[in-house]
């Protein structure tokens, strides 16, 4: 079974996330705060163990340990990122994972162009990019509209922080795979090359690529990359707080009609 974009089956794909929300929310909507986690921390290890999957076969092709292989990608994280943030209940955690982990998911089922590279999706890289990026989006909403996510100005900061840290690192790290992996590109957080068949495309054939410090970089594509990514992260902190808005509305209105 192969893939092709805009077809039915990515439609499906793309409305996925909605229909996991609806499921989780039925299958757990009596349970307390303490079991919603423990549910949180399961289905994130789901996420975990199809990227085990994904990684053993793509080893067992190559024979070799490549960057493809080492879980760094923004998506990859995100499993381990909900891990810990059901497990500790950690606010930036689950921030990052709502104002930067998601949208990246939703883009990647979105432009899932890499998709129609597979002879077939019926293997563990296939289900490991289809089931990873639609339990990411749907398990960090769930998380919100179980109120699990808390934002605020502090937080945000540190998000910033935090995403823009991860982003020069990969620059780093990309170029010593590849010196170390010869014949591999490393392109954690898409700072070497842009995803296939998406917007940033166009931000990278602004620039040219050069040598600074010894390492490989796009110096105008990184920046505005970074500027994308970053602008991601305050777009969803602005839908954050209107879904806030919306649900006191609701909760206003329930209790109005409840007196």
């Amino acid at each position: 079974m192969t893939f092709q974009m805009w077809s039915p089956f990515h439609y499906l794909f793309i409305i996925s996330p909605f229909m996991l929300i609806i499921v989780f929310y039925f299958l757990f909507k009596k349970c307390d705060e303490k079991t919603l986690r423990l549910i949180g921390m399961y289905l994130s290890l789901v996420g975990i163990a199809l990227l085990v999957g994904r990684n053993t076969e793509i080893y067992l092709k190559a024979d070799q340990v490549n960057p493809e292989m080492i879980p760094l990608q923004i998506c990859h994280l995100a499993n381990f990122f909900l891990f810990f943030a059901f497990l500790f209940k950690s606010r930036v955690l689950f921030s990052i994972a709502f104002c930067f982990n998601m949208p990246a998911a939703f883009l990647s089922i979105v432009f899932a162009d890499s998709l129609t590279n597979y002879a077939t999706i019926l293997n563990w890289q296939g289900m490991a990019y289809i089931w990873g990026h639609a339990l990411i989006v749907g398990v960090v909403l769930w998380a919100y509209f179980n109120g699990m996510v808390h934002i605020n100005l502090k937080t945000l900061r540190r998000i910033v922080w935090v995403v823009t840290g991860m982003f020069f690192s990969s620059i780093v790290i990309n170029n010593l795979f590849m010196e170390w992996m010869p014949g591999f590109v490393s392109n954690y957080f898409y700072t070497m090359i842009p995803q296939s068949g998406t917007p940033l495309e166009l931000i990278y054939n602004m620039g040219e690529t050069t040598t600074i410090l010894g390492l490989q970089v796009n110096p105008i594509y990184i920046l505005l990359l970074l500027f994308v990514g970053l602008s991601v992260v305050f777009m969803f902190y602005g839908l954050y707080l209107i879904l806030n808005k919306v649900r006191k509305v609701d909760r206003s209105l329930y209790r109005l009609k409840a007196s």
